[in-house]
């Protein structure tokens, strides 16, 4: 019987999906965070340079007007999430959550309208224990429902929620408790846990989330990035991730250098192919892709030093960000219902690059050709590791040179492609002519 041939990598779909309706959230989120972007002075001539652990109500809506200016919603992206640092560091007298009275003298709600009213999703902060990580501001430690429903009140559509201060507590049965407050709440929210994969949360989380942690914290240096893929890579395909329920990666720094603050002490020292596979593996891997980088720039920055100079502040992000984050064939590969990626071939000790593979709606395949190492490695794929049948031809595209590289037969390349310390070939292979295969 002849029939188009069909390209399944043996990945299996998680048996449960977590959809409660909220906006955004079939499809692994795709958005800005606050965590390393945010100026205290964004309306001077003469203003600061980010600060870690920042954000106020000038700042959050010259960012959210600034998401539309250079370009990020015209890209695909919608969420806007505030981090670790929107909370008052007491609760009101009633015990509940409220903004930094300073930072939000108008509350929290204006900015969350704010965001609604330019199509973005809102996302906030919280933690699972008594104090959040890095404010040391209210955690939702036995207030489940009292934050839930202020969240709600609030209009929130994403609720982030971490793991720090929890003695005593248990991931599962924590994470369970505040899925259902959330849903009690009335709203439909989004939640994004967060306990670095510690307790293997793609077993029980999809029941409970559409996202959670996966790795540990990720900092914009090579080696944490290459730590980050080999520990998502190390899950089994079968819990990868599918509509609703994604592993998470942890924030993109795409193209942070002297512009953006430094989290954990860490300045950005990628170079640009080494951003490029930071954004081409969290891509195929379906892992949110959630940038944290300012937007709103009030510097002049060296991008080989690092150095900051202050200047006017404008809506702008650099050359090198716009080339990455605004690369809508990457974009497309993250951004499909399909279930996750997955790990085909390892075999760098005999000097191969890693491949990797993920199913596409339509019958393509994406491909990455990943190199850890500090030496360069030969890539090549086998059309047979993808489900295909010896003799098939199959057109071949380069997504990051955005041309297209030939049709060719059983494999790509011919021989083999030389795949350079540190970078992603990353391509999308399509059947020649919706070649039938009997």
């Amino acid at each position: 019987m002849a029939g188009r041939a069909l390209t399944w990598l043996g990945l299996v779909r998680h048996a449960v999906a977590y959809d409660n309706d909220a906006p955004h959230s079939k499809m692994p989120m795709l958005g800005w965070s606050s965590w390393v972007a945010l100026s205290p002075k964004t309306d001077t001539e003469a203003a600061d340079a980010p600060l870690f652990d920042f954000c106020d109500e000038v700042s959050v809506k010259a960012s959210i007007d600034a998401y539309h200016e250079v370009g990020l919603y015209d890209a695909g992206y919608r969420h806007f999430h505030l981090d670790d640092c929107w909370a008052d560091h007491k609760r009101n007298a009633t015990g509940y959550l409220q903004a930094d009275r300073e930072h939000f003298p108008n509350g929290m709600k204006v900015v969350v309208d704010y965001a609604h009213s330019k199509g973005l999703t809102f996302g906030l902060y919280t933690c699972a224990g008594t104090y959040t990580c890095v404010g040391q501001r209210p955690g939702s430690r036995d207030h489940w429902y009292h934050d839930a429903n202020v969240f709600a009140e609030w209009g929130v559509d994403v609720v982030k929620m971490d793991w720090c201060n929890t003695d005593g507590l248990q991931p599962e049965e924590t994470y369970t408790t505040m899925s259902m407050a959330l849903n009690a709440s009335g709203r439909h929210i989004h939640f994004n846990m967060c306990e670095w994969g510690r307790d293997d949360p793609w077993k029980w989380a999809p029941k409970i989330a559409q996202s959670w942690r996966a790795t540990g914290d990720h900092v914009p240096n090579f080696d944490s990035t290459r730590s980050i893929i080999n520990q998502r890579s190390a899950i089994p395909a079968e819990l990868g991730g599918t509509a609703y329920a994604w592993n998470d990666m942890d924030m993109l720094e795409t193209g942070n250098y002297g512009q953006a603050a430094h989290a954990n002490g860490k300045q950005g020292t990628m170079t640009a192919a080494e951003y490029k596979t930071e954004f081409s593996m969290w891509s195929i891997l379906a892992s949110p892709m959630v940038v944290t980088t300012p937007i709103v720039n009030c510097s002049k920055s060296d991008q080989i030093h690092g150095n900051y100079t202050p200047g006017p502040c404008r809506p702008s992000i650099t050359d090198l960000q716009k080339e990455i984050l605004f690369n809508t064939e990457v974009i497309a590969v993250n951004q499909d219902v399909t279930a996750a990626g997955r790990l085909l071939a390892n075999n760098s000790k005999n000097g191969d690059a890693l491949i990797y593979g993920r199913n596409l709606t339509g019958g393509d395949v994406a491909v990455a050709m990943y190199n850890p190492l500090d030496s360069t490695l030969e890539g090549a794929v086998d059309f047979r590791m993808l489900g295909w049948p010896e003799g098939t031809s199959v057109a071949v595209r380069d997504l990051w040179s955005h041309t297209d590289l030939g049709v060719f037969q059983d494999g790509y390349p011919v021989k083999s492609v030389q795949v350079e310390p540190h970078t992603t070939l990353l391509l999308r292979l399509k059947l020649h002519n919706d070649e039938i295969v009997v």
